[in-house]
Parts: structure tokens; sequence; C-alpha cells
């Protein structure tokens, strides 16, 4: 039997992560969308999405070194 792995999977580096920022992306701009709603500038949510997501890349960063 052939094993068929979805195109995702295949795909390199630079292609998933083009392909990741395509369907999340438009997630972002909703939340800031939503915060302007509640009253903050685009730059600030922008500034404080950004920080939150750098923070996850350091614990995912020293989740990974503690493995090995």
């Amino acid at each position: 039997m052939t094993d068929i792995q979805s195109s995702k999977n295949r795909l390199n580096s630079d292609q998933r992560m083009e392909t990741c920022r395509s369907e999340f992306e438009p997630m972002l701009f909703e939340l800031i969308k939503n915060g302007e709603k509640r009253g903050w500038k685009a730059a600030e949510i922008a500034m404080a999405l950004a920080d939150a997501a750098d923070d996850v890349i350091l614990k995912l960063a020293r989740e990974t070194k503690s493995k090995h």
C-alpha cells in the first residue's frame, strides 16, 4: 500500500511558513479590528501580540532545549 501524506507535510520550510501565515494572518487582523472597537490603537495591539508571540517562541525554545 502506498503511504500518502498531505501536501502540507511535503512542503519545504519556506512554503510551510507561507501557508501557515496565510491561514492565520486573517485571524490576526480580526483580533486587531476587535481590539480597535474596544479603544486600542492598531499599533498597540500589534505590538502586544508580537510581544506575546515572542514569549511563546522563547518558551518553546526552552522546552525543546530541555528535551535534549
